[in-house]
């Protein structure tokens, strides 16, 4: 495992399902990343590491091949062939996309739906991509992000609506694996919970960034808050702004930036300065670690958004302070101990020397 290379991992694949239920149809528009894009797409690109949308619209059966692999819909247990209506280029949130309209047609009314999302975990191209799906049926408005747990989506169909109103409240299901689940709130508020737990513990940079801190604060209770507080409040306000796509700040200055944070961490630990100037730098940083954070939900909350927002926030607060439960103690263990060596000192070496090499990479990289 390669710990080094894997701290740079903020921008995962992503794609968005918008679609439309009717009685007897499904309006589907797929967006794909369009670097994921070319990781299937059978054909060289004509532009190099870019497809022209004259190739997307002269290739139509070749991605209609893909959609009908990648995406399986069934209306009552009959299968459906997705028709391409039109493939092109398109932003979402700052991103270059290929946007792709489906549509699906079944010769009688629907009660039921089964969709299967088979993108790049079923083929192990990237199991850790993530698909954020939103449904409209029946007059309501369902949220689901699909993932290689839960990649199956059921939906009641509208068409019986007229006859029994009752029907149509009938909400979409997201089946994690052979497993069903109720969509709702609940489910809303624990998938963002684990999505910002996971974020903050699967991104190195910030563990060590936060880790930093806590050396910094020397294992003093008020000096933790004030530093945890300030990187709190600066994740928090460029997390809200960046997912509401108010701001936005490139990955290619985003990167060596959070780089940078950990090697000035570093730094100031071991050349000491000022408290009040420490806690307004760790609050300047939070806000670049913020742009981190809210790259996983950029594009997703459209409509909906206050409660994948504060589920996803408070997910990170969780996560930080499980890390802080953790490592405080190992800190005081250690400081107790009857070392003639400054532990400190060592250790926030060690966490410049990871700052240093990622602020390199990242920088001769993009």
């Amino acid at each position: 495992m390669n710990l080094v290379g894997s701290a740079g991992a903020h921008f995962s694949s992503t794609g968005y399902s918008d679609i439309k239920v009717g009685s007897d149809t499904i309006q589907y528009h797929l967006s794909i990343l369009e670097h994921d894009f070319l990781q299937i797409f059978p054909d060289k690109a004509d532009g190099g590491d870019k497809i022209s949308d004259n190739q997307l619209s002269s290739s139509l059966d070749t991605v209609a091949k893909l959609v009908n692999d990648g995406v399986v819909v069934t209306g009552d247990g009959k299968v459906g062939a997705g028709v391409i209506v039109n493939a092109k280029h398109e932003k979402r949130a700052s991103m270059e996309m290929i946007g792709i309209d489906i549509r699906y047609k079944f010769a009688s009314t629907v009660k039921r739906y089964l969709m299967q999302y088979n993108f790049f975990w079923y083929t192990g191209i990237d199991p850790n991509h993530s698909n954020y799906a939103t449904i409209h049926v029946g007059g309501q408005t369902i949220e689901q992000v699909l993932g290689s747990q839960n990649y199956i989506v059921q939906i009641q169909g509208p068409g019986p609506a007229a006859g029994n109103p009752e029907m149509a409240s009938a909400p979409a299901v997201a089946i994690p694996m052979a497993d069903t689940s109720n969509a709702s709130w609940q489910s809303t508020l624990k998938t963002y919970i684990l999505m910002g737990m996971e974020h903050i513990w699967s991104g190195l940079d910030h563990m060590l960034f936060l880790f930093g801190l806590l050396l910094a604060a020397e294992q003093r209770v008020w000096k933790i808050v004030k530093l945890i507080t300030a990187f709190t409040i600066g994740h928090c306000i460029t997390l809200v702004l960046s997912s509401l796509e108010i701001a936005y700040l490139s990955p290619k200055i985003v990167e060596p930036l959070i780089a940078l944070s950990i090697l000035y961490i570093a730094a100031e630990n071991i050349w000491k300065k000022k408290e009040s100037a420490r806690v307004v730098v760790t609050m300047l940083f939070g806000l670049v670690h913020g742009f981190g954070f809210a790259e996983v939900l950029r594009g997703t909350l459209s409509g909906h958004m206050a409660l994948p927002l504060f589920s996803f926030n408070l997910g990170v607060e969780i996560g930080q302070l499980v890390v802080v439960a953790v490592v405080i103690p190992v800190l005081l263990l250690i400081r107790r101990m009857p070392l003639k060596i400054n532990w400190n000192l060592y250790a926030s070496g060690i966490i410049g020397v990871f700052g240093l090499y990622w602020l390199i990479e990242r920088v001769l990289t993009q």
